[in-house]
């Protein structure tokens, strides 16, 4: 079981001993004593009427839904928000095949704990859900798929708009949950879409390269705008009014209209991509896709989420056996058996 020594980062400043084991290692029937990321805290009532709080906590190797009951509640639950990083006692169980925290006690490490400077070596990141790639190596990646787009003024819309939302890009999650949801989250998802298009182009000269690879960078740019507080996200206003694709089309458009291009046509074609690349009005989309570079961002959009929603799944899951617990939102179990190499 891995374990990591958080009074190593913490040296003599908490009063108490931290030994963190990371949620993806942790089993039935653990007592937990431990720091974790508030990522959803929201208040309940039993049938009974009687208040508990349901949590989601989260670390670097992923999340963990937690219940405090009616005593944890009233003692420590105005005590921190989502967003916090809190010190947890309790122990794990299995709740309808799926494993959680029953909190005992909870409490929000205060601004002198875990701020920078004040505990030297505290990386607040350790308790952070966060992609396992390299951010300088995805960045350079993406510029160089970006490099590559035709005409120059297509090029310089999207230069532009990843370049004016670099922190941003580079930082969000692609989701609040479901698929990509954790720091560095929405700069992996994006390139592995625009990888994908692009690839898919060679093999198709017939698609509109630069369109193409164009739309699937720019297609989630207004998560940039949908989402606030990368650590805890939550929807801004605009995100539960309008919702990322509008949004999208509108950083395009404002972009779009400081260029000259050499067919007025290919803005709009390109924020036809942003705004249908749901695929079907029924999952969101303002349109359906109506050119192939549209469908084939939206594919790729598709395929990019799923595959990791399903990667997530399959590395979190604790049955026994060839096949994963059931995924709720796919409706299926899934292989995770180890084929013998020879």
């Amino acid at each position: 079981m891995t374990a990591e020594k958080f009074s190593d980062y913490l040296k003599d400043e908490l009063p108490y001993r931290l030994t963190h084991v990371l949620i993806q290692d942790m089993r039935e029937g653990l007592h937990i004593s431990q720091c974790f990321l508030v990522k959803q805290k929201t208040q309940r009532s039993t049938r009974n009427g009687e208040p508990y709080l349901e949590l989601v906590l989260a670390d670097r190797s992923g999340t963990i839904p937690a219940r405090a009951w009616a005593e944890a509640t009233q003692r420590y639950g105005s005590q921190f928000e989502e967003g916090d990083f809190v010190f947890v006692e309790g122990s794990t169980e299995t709740y309808r095949n799926s494993l959680q925290l029953i909190v005992k006690t909870i409490r929000r490490l205060e601004s002198y704990e875990h701020e920078s400077g004040k505990i030297p070596g505290f990386d607040p990141a350790l308790l952070v859900p966060t992609s396992e790639r390299d951010p300088d190596e995805m960045w350079a990646e993406l510029k160089g798929l970006i490099a590559e787009i035709e005409p120059p003024p297509l090029r310089q819309l999207t230069e532009n708009l990843v370049e004016e939302n670099r922190e941003a890009v580079r930082k969000f999650p692609a989701a609040i949950q479901y698929h990509h949801a954790y720091l560095g989250g929405l700069l992996e998802h994006t390139l592995e879409v625009a990888r994908g298009v692009a690839r898919f182009c060679d093999d198709f000269p017939d698609l509109n390269r630069g369109l193409a690879i164009a739309g699937a960078i720019l297609h989630d740019i207004g998560k940039v705008r949908e989402l606030e507080n990368p650590i805890a996200p939550h929807h801004s206003l605009s995100g539960q009014l309008i919702g990322h694709l509008l949004l999208g089309r509108d950083m395009v458009r404002e972009a779009a209209e400081k260029l000259t291009w050499p067919d007025p046509r290919l803005p709009e074609l390109l924020e036809h991509i942003i705004i249908s690349h749901h695929g079907t009005l029924e999952f969101g989309a303002a349109i359906v896709p109506k050119t192939p570079e549209a469908i084939a961002v939206y594919h790729f959009d598709n395929l990019s989420a799923k595959l990791n929603m399903v990667r997530l799944h399959i590395e979190r899951d604790t049955e026994q056996g060839d096949f994963t617990d059931w995924h709720k939102l796919l409706g299926r179990k899934f292989f995770k058996g180890k084929l013998i190499e020879g």
